[in-house]
C-alpha cells in the first residue's frame, strides 16, 4: 500500500461444513455482474448448469483449487434475485460477489463501506518528517541497511529463490530488474503482459531484488526470481477474482515468496481460501499491515499471512501505519527509495514499502534452508530484534536483521 495465505478437497470439505449457502454482495466496477459460487461436493455438472441457467447467470471461467465457477450475470445493477436464487439452491455451498476495491494501495474502501472521507496520499506526505538527509550509501538506500541485508551477501543473495510481486505488475525492462525478471502473469487480462502501468509494482520489486550492479539501488536479496503477478489496475485498483487468481498462480507456479503490498479492510470467504490454498502448496505470504493507522487489513489480518509494520528511519511506527495482535514484524517504510517504470528511481511511504523489505529477507531464509511457510517465519522470528520503545501491536517480533538469518558452519 503506498502511503499508503489433493487442496480442491479441502476447499470442498470447508464450503460443505456451511450450515447454509450465503452471500456477500458488494459493488463491482464491471457492467455485468460476476459472482463466485461453490458447488456441494457431489453436485452433478448437470445440476449446476442448470442452476446458473435457471438463474439466467453463465459460466465464464473456471477455479478448480477452490472447488468454484465464476459466473456472470446480464448487464446492470447487483442483482439480489440471482444471488437469492444460488443461494438456496440444494446444490450450492457459497455464494459471493465479485468485489473491486477502488484503491488497494491507500486502504480506501469500496463505496459501500467508504462512511469517513480518508485523506489525500498527498496530504499524509505533507505531514510526515524528512527523517533521512541522505537517501542512499552508494546504491543501498536505508532500508536495505537498515535490515542489515550486505551481511548476508556474502554468504547469500537470495540467488534463485522464487519471489511473486502480487502487484500493478512490474516494469521488466527496468535497468536494476531485467537481469531477475523470471516472468509472470497478468490476472487482469491474461492476454497480456504483466507491465506495470502504475509504478508501485515496480517499486516493490526494487526493493526486494534490484541487481547489486553499482548503479540505481539494490535489494535485501538482490539475485532472487521475480515474478510479476498484476492483480491491481493502472489506477491501483483490485477486484476479488484477479486477486485470488493471482494467489492460485502462485501455489501453482511455485512460487516461494509472495509479496502483497495491498490490502482490503474486509475478508471475504474466497480470498481467505485462496491464500490458504496458495500456503498449503507451499507459498510464505508477506502482506502490508495497511495504513489506516488502524487495525490489520486483509489479507495481512489472516493467520496464514505475514503482516508488516512500518517505521522511519528513527526506528518510530510510522503514525499512519496499522498496527494490531496480527502483525508480526516491522520494516523500514518511510521514504523508500526504489525503482520506478522508465528506468528511474522514486522515493515512496507506507506499510507497502515495508513489506517488500521483509519478503526480501524471507527469500535470504528460503536460500539458507527454510522450505516452509512456517520454517521460514520461525526463521525470521529467530533473526529478529525487538525495537526499543514500540509495543507487540506495533511491532511484533520487532526487525529482522539479515545477519541472524545466516547459518553458521
Amino acid at each position: 500500500m503506498k502511503l499508503s495465505t489433493t487442496w480442491a478437497a479441502l476447499a470442498i470439505i470447508l464450503f460443505s461444513g456451511a450450515a447454509q449457502a450465503q452471500v456477500t454482495a458488494a459493488g463491482t466496477r464491471n457492467l455485468k455482474t460476476r459472482f463466485l459460487v461453490a458447488f456441494k461436493q457431489g453436485a452433478a455438472s448437470s445440476d449446476k448448469s442448470a442452476t446458473l441457467e435457471q438463474m439466467g447467470l453463465s459460466a465464464i471461467e473456471q477455479i478448480d483449487e477452490l472447488g468454484a465457477v465464476v459466473v456472470e450475470g446480464q448487464a446492470g445493477k447487483f442483482q439480489a434475485s440471482a444471488a437469492a436464487g444460488l443461494a438456496s439452491d440444494p446444490n450450492v455451498a457459497w455464494v459471493e460477489q465479485d468485489q473491486y476495491w477502488p484503491n488497494m494501495l491507500v486502504d480506501m474502501a469500496p463505496a459501500s463501506f467508504a462512511q469517513i472521507p480518508l485523506p489525500a496520499l498527498q496530504e499524509i506526505m505533507a505531514q510526515l518528517p524528512k527523517v533521512m538527509p541522505s537517501q542512499t550509501d552508494g546504491e543501498l538506500p536505508w532500508g536495505i541497511r537498515r535490515v542489515n541485508a550486505p551481511a548476508a551477501w556474502p554468504t547469500t543473495q537470495g540467488e534463485g529463490v522464487r519471489v511473486a510481486v502480487v502487484d500493478t505488475g512490474i516494469d521488466f525492462k527496468h535497468p536494476d530488474l531485467a537481469s531477475n525478471y523470471a516472468g509472470g502473469y497478468n490476472a487482469i487480462d491474461s492476454s497480456k503482459t504483466p507491465m506495470d502501468d502504475n509504478g508501485h509494482g515496480t517499486h516493490v520489486a526494487g526493493t526486494i531484488a534490484a541487481v547489486k550492479d553499482g548503479k540505481g539501488v539494490a535489494g535485501v536479496a538482490p539475485k532472487a526470481r521475480l515474478y510479476a503477478v498484476k492483480v491491481l489496475d493502472k489506477d491501483g485498483g483490485g477486484g476479488l477474482v484477479s486477486i485470488i487468481k493471482g494467489l492460485i498462480w502462485c501455489g501453482r507456479n511455485h512460487i516461494q515468496v509472495a509479496n502483497m503490498s495491498l490490502g482490503a479492510p474486509i475478508s471475504t470467504p474466497f480470498m481467505h481460501w485462496a491464500v490458504m490454498y496458495a500456503a498449503a502448496k507451499g507459498v510464505t505470504i508477506v502482506a502490508a499491515a495497511g495504513n489506516s493507522g488502524g487495525s490489520v487489513s486483509y489479507p495481512g489480518a489472516y493467520s496464514e499471512v505475514i503482516a508488516i509494520s512500518a517505521a522511519d528511519a528513527r526506528d518510530k511506527i510510522a503514525e499512519w501505519s496499522s498496527r494490531g495482535k496480527e502483525v508480526a514484524f516491522i520494516a523500514p517504510g518511510v521514504d523508500v527509495l526504489s525503482d520506478w517504470p522508465g528506468g528511474g528511481l522514486e522515493t515512496e511511504s507506507g506499510t507497502s514499502m515495508a513489506t517488500p523489505h521483509m519478503a526480501g529477507l524471507a527469500a535470504l531464509a528460503v536460500s539458507q534452508g527454510a522450505s516452509t511457510p512456517a520454517q521460514v517465519r520461525k526463521a525470521l522470528e529467530a533473526a529478529a530484534v525487538k525495537v526499543d520503545g514500540l509495543s507487540a501491536t506495533e511491532q511484533g517480533h520487532g526487525m529482522v536483521d539479515a545477519a541472524k538469518l545466516i547459518k553458521k558452519k
